[in-house]
């Protein structure tokens, strides 16, 4: 089975990047050729059944066959080319499967690159359904307040689960194309409450917010406040999140010494000494 298949967002990014598409297709054929390869006998399963066949008849009649070479020959033969056309299905199933991982990866970033458009469609909605929300935060509060807010809860819900889609493919697809220790830095990047937003420093970020981020416990209220946040985004690459994270965990900077002073070497224009007159006038002599 291909990886994630079961996520709506993943399979639909991998739709819209061509080659990927091109060889997904070509791995659900290889699929449905295997499966639909009627069964058949090995060569050794086939003399089997061609001796037990001619056992069985002598034991019955007292005769034995005379076509069992040539029986056998056959049955040997046509269970020979069942046999390599049901392994070469095999094998074409395992090529095209991974013909179509590989492609996956080569093209991640564009696959990054549509769920960061998708997460950009959601948010954008869950924007719009927070506003007539209000300070609604649960679904019984939501009940209460109306119509109007109770149908904005109601296209949150589904928002959240497209949300919670896009953020498992994110990390699905990074997870792929990441080295052993690329991947354990991942997960703790994870943890730690990274890949949610950028440009942000998670000091900077409520509490309660930075606790989801960590948890992935995802909210309606954690998704109207990203929504309204517009710091939202998917990595476009392991090295676009490793600078996110850099950028968002590194401390303030601050100069506890005053104004900067500049200690570059300064040029100097050198004076023109001049010789001391050390020569000494001789006196008038008076007698």
């Amino acid at each position: 089975m291909m990886r994630d298949t079961d996520n709506v967002e993943l399979s639909a990014a991998w739709d819209v990047v061509p080659d990927v598409a091109a060889a997904q297709g070509r791995y659900e054929t290889a699929v449905k050729l295997r499966r639909e390869f009627p069964r058949g006998k090995t060569p050794a399963e086939a003399l089997t059944a061609v001796r037990d066949d001619a056992i069985a008849r002598f034991k019955a009649t007292g005769k034995w066959s005379a076509t069992f070479a040539k029986d056998a020959a056959k049955a040997h033969s046509d269970a020979v080319a069942w046999q390599a056309e049901a392994d070469a299905l095999f094998s074409l199933e395992a090529i095209a499967k991974r013909t179509a991982e590989d492609l996956r990866d080569a093209l991640s970033g564009d696959v990054l690159t549509h769920l960061g458009g998708r997460l950009a469609e959601i948010l954008d909605a869950a924007k719009r359904a927070g506003e007539a929300l209000g300070d609604v935060t649960s679904a019984e509060q939501a009940i209460e307040a109306g119509a109007d807010a109770l149908d904005a809860w109601r296209r949150l819900t589904g928002l959240l689960t497209d949300f919670r889609n896009v953020r498992e493919a994110q990390w699905s697809v990074l997870r792929s194309v990441a080295g052993e220790d690329e991947r354990t830095r991942l997960r703790q990047w994870r943890g730690a409450g990274h890949g949610e937003v950028q440009g942000v420093r998670l000091d900077d970020i409520p509490p309660h917010i930075a606790d989801v981020m960590r948890s992935q416990a995802y909210s309606i209220e954690y998704l109207v406040w990203l929504a309204r946040s517009g710091s939202a985004s998917v990595p476009k690459s392991y090295d676009d999140l490793e600078f996110s994270v850099t950028a968002a965990s590194e401390p303030v900077a601050y100069d506890d010494a005053g104004p900067l002073v500049d200690l570059s070497p300064r040029v100097t224009i050198e004076r023109e000494r001049k010789p001391l007159n050390t020569r000494r006038e001789p006196r008038p002599f008076i007698d």
